[in-house]
C-alpha cells in the first residue's frame, strides 16, 4: 500500500512535513514525558529495515510539535514507515505512532514525473499565529474532530495508535487552509472598486479575518467536490444500484459558504465616513 505522504531524495525536512502535534485524553497540547522516532523502509513483502538509529531524538518546534529534522538521503527509496514513540508521563506505558511516506526519486531531466513540483516545492508551515485562523476555518467544516465526527469515513493508513487503534484523519491539510485563506484575503483586498488594501494572513484585522474564513470554507469545499469529480461512478446489476455522486453535494455546501462570504465581504471592505476638526486657539489676535 502507498503511503499517504512522498518526498523526492535530498529534500530537508522542516516542520510541515514528518511531524506529531502531541495531546492528552483531554486535547490539550502537551509536551510528553519522552518522545523519540525511528524509520524503517519496507519491501514488497511488508518486511521492515531500520534505516535510523533506534529511538532517535526527534526537533522541537513549540509545546507539543515534533519534526524530524533530516535530509532525505539520495540512496532511500520505495515504501518507507515511521514510528513515535511516546510516554506522556514518567512511568507509563509506551505508545507508538504509525506514519507511511514515500521517497521517489527526481531527475529533472526527464520526463518521468509530469508533476514535479508536488514534491520540491516547500509545504507552507503552520505558524502558531496561524492556528486561529486555520482553526476558524475547521470549524465552519465540521474538521475539527474527524473521530467524533465522521462516523462512515475508513480509517486513514498509517495512522494506528499502540497497535490496536485506527484513526480518521482530517480531510483538509492546514496547508491547503493556509492557501485558501491567503487568496481569500487578496480577494478582499481588492473587492472595494474604489480602494485598494494591502493586508496579508500576518496583518489581517479581525473582522477581514472572519469574512476571510467564510471565503476559505468555501474553496475548501469546492476543492473536495473537484476531488471527488474524478472518483463519481454509477453501478447497477441485478436489481443492486450504487451511486457515488458526491461532488454536487460539496459544491452545493460550498455556495452556501459563498453566499455569507459575499454579503459581508462588500460590508468589511467599504470605506467608511469620519469626520476631523482642527484644532486653534480660542482667542485670534488681529
Amino acid at each position: 500500500m502507498a503511503g499517504g505522504v512522498c518526498f523526492n531524495q535530498g529534500k530537508q525536512l522542516g516542520t510541515g512535513d514528518l511531524s506529531l502535534l502531541v495531546r492528552d485524553s483531554q486535547n490539550n497540547i502537551i509536551d510528553p514525558f519522552n518522545i523519540s522516532y525511528t524509520i524503517f523502509q519496507l519491501d514488497e513483502q511488508g518486511n521492515q529495515t531500520m534505516m535510523t538509529q533506534p529511538k532517535s531524538s526527534p526537533s522541537r518546534a513549540g509545546l507539543g510539535a515534533y519534526f524530524i529534522n533530516l535530509t532525505i538521503p539520495s540512496v532511500w527509496h520505495g515504501e518507507f514507515k515511521l514510528v513515535w514513540y511516546l510516554i506522556q508521563n514518567q512511568g507509563d506505558p509506551e505508545v507508538q505512532v504509525y506514519e507511511d511516506f514515500q521517497v521517489v526519486f527526481i531527475n529533472p531531466a526527464s520526463g518521468s514525473l509530469e508533476a514535479q513540483s508536488v514534491l520540491v516545492s516547500p509545504k507552507l508551515a503552520t505558524l502558531p499565529k496561524y492556528a486561529p485562523a486555520i482553526v476558524a476555518v475547521r470549524q465552519l467544516l465540521f474538521d475539527t474532530n474527524p473521530d467524533r465526527n465522521y462516523h462512515f469515513r475508513p480509517p486513514t493508513p498509517g495512522k494506528v495508535v499502540a497497535n490496536f487503534t485506527s484513526r480518521v484523519g482530517f480531510i483538509w491539510p492546514d496547508d491547503m487552509i493556509i492557501t485558501f485563506l491567503q487568496l481569500t484575503i487578496s480577494q478582499l483586498n481588492y473587492y472595494n472598486t474604489k480602494n485598494i488594501y494591502s493586508f496579508t494572513l500576518d496583518s489581517v484585522p479581525v473582522d477581514w479575518g472572519n469574512v476571510a474564513a467564510l471565503g476559505a470554507a468555501s474553496m475548501c469545499l469546492t476543492a473536495e467536490g473537484c476531488r471527488w469529480a474524478e472518483e463519481e461512478f454509477s453501478y447497477s446489476l441485478n436489481g443492486v444500484s450504487l451511486d457515488i455522486n458526491k461532488s454536487q453535494l460539496y459544491q452545493s455546501l460550498g455556495q452556501i459558504y459563498d453566499q455569507k462570504f459575499i454579503i459581508m465581504a462588500p460590508l468589511v471592505t467599504a470605506n467608511r465616513p469620519f469626520s476631523a476638526g482642527l484644532r486653534q486657539q480660542r482667542w485670534l489676535l488681529g
